[in-house]
């Protein structure tokens, strides 16, 4: 085996479980640190949440090995752009660049075609350039430097895009940036931390009345990740000024998106593979694709109903039980994803919903299990789906929502 510049634990059987556990452990005595922080009455200040955010960056960069490939896949497709190549399509045999090769290598033969924005990939494209002279390893390290100071980024902007006193955006931004999951993810280099910043860098100038300037760089989020675009339409239905500004800014990255659009309908949606993992739909996976699917869609369409019935009374965590009943529907919910679920539970990080939500964000570690040690048999796919999916029990306690 060629050595790779990251090493990654890809399908390493029994060998996988030292470091897991060893992540696991790390993540497990930090969360406790974190539960204690979100519970006292007056939270950390914000050079406080920064300094501890950088803190556990720092140790995170010091884990020997990651558990996600998505790095190498993102300098690919950046690298596939600088020559020439479409990276909403699959790779031509035969590509012998230096980059691609190793994305072929860490994704075995084949990695996925890009389901990014093409802001992200002509970034992608700057840093796989500008890197060149200094080697692989950092045009890797570029993107897990951009995710991690975005992580950083996103603790005075989080304090500027939530609402409530001094004490409730203190806890927001605690929520989102300390939390032990995000800070492993944005030194692992996803991109979700990069584009939530920008998220929040909008509403934060929608709250100082700049509609337009705000509602274009919510738009310009979704140029990065498709979440960006669900977060502008959340604003959008909440805010009435914003509508036109929204409509106008989706209308653009659509525009802008087209080919990203084709290369999902002609490969992800005809050619995808159904396999889920630690989700409800692992759990009901035995049954078969349509009754797996059906089940959670069921869930979720009672999750999201409470949602806005809550939301009708003006309760703000009707907003986290309906991002709880997008999460429902994944069928793979990696702890990446859970980035987005925390914006959500920041609105009302004390709710029973939003309890519910940063649990879930530790539970969806169990989603690096099949890819690091290997695709699990039945009944231990079940067995993880199941533990996965345990905090959303939360959600069946009957007492009156705060």
């Amino acid at each position: 085996m060629i050595p790779q510049p990251l090493t990654v634990a890809t399908d390493w059987g029994a060998a996988a479980f030292p470091c897991l556990s060893l992540l696991f452990g790390a993540i497990a005595g930090g969360f406790v640190l974190y539960w204690r922080a979100l519970r006292r009455s007056i939270p950390p200040r914000l050079p406080t949440v920064v300094l501890v955010a950088a803190g556990g960056l720092i140790a995170a960069w010091c884990m020997p090995v990651l558990f996600s490939s998505d790095v190498y896949a993102y300098a690919a497709y950046g690298e596939m752009a600088r020559i020439g190549l479409d990276p909403y399509a699959l790779v031509p045999l035969g590509t012998g660049d230096p980059v691609i090769r190793a994305a072929q290598l860490q994704w075995i033969t084949a990695f996925p075609i890009c389901v990014y924005g093409p802001l992200f990939v002509a970034l992608a494209r700057f840093f796989v350039s500008t890197l060149a002279p200094l080697g692989p390893l950092a045009q890797l390290d570029a993107f897990r430097v951009l995710s991690s100071a975005a992580l950083l980024f996103c603790v005075p902007l989080a304090y500027a895009a939530y609402d409530g006193d001094r004490a409730a955006r203190r806890r927001a931004a605690v929520t989102i940036a300390v939390n032990p999951v995000t800070i492993w993810c944005a030194a692992e280099g996803h991109n979700d931390v990069l584009a939530l910043a920008v998220v929040l860098a909008g509403i934060a100038l929608l709250r100082l009345h700049r509609t337009a300037a705000g509602a274009a760089v919510m738009a310009v989020s979704a140029l990065i990740k498709a979440p960006g675009a669900a977060a502008l339409l959340a604003v959008a239905a909440v805010e009435r000024r914003t509508r036109a500004a929204a409509i106008a800014g989706l209308a653009v990255v659509v525009a802008l998106s087209l080919p990203l659009i084709r290369g999902g309908l002609a490969q992800v949606a005809l050619h995808g593979t159904y396999a889920p993992q630690a989700s409800l739909q692992a759990i009901a996976g035995p049954l078969g694709r349509a009754p797996a699917i059906a089940i959670a869609t069921a869930l979720a369409i009672l999750i999201a109903g409470r949602g806005l019935a809550l939301v009708r009374t003006g309760s703000r965590e009707g907003w986290i039980w309906l991002g709880l009943a997008g999460w429902t529907m994944l069928p793979s919910p990696y702890p990446w994803y859970g980035i987005w679920l925390l914006a959500v539970a920041a609105i009302a990080p004390g709710s029973r919903a939003g309890m519910a939500a940063i649990a879930l964000s530790l539970t969806s570690l169990l989603r690096y299990v099949p890819d690091a040690a290997g695709t699990p048999n039945a009944p231990l796919a079940v067995t993880v789906g199941v533990l996965a999916s345990l905090p959303l029990l939360a959600l069946c306690y009957t007492k009156r929502p705060v």
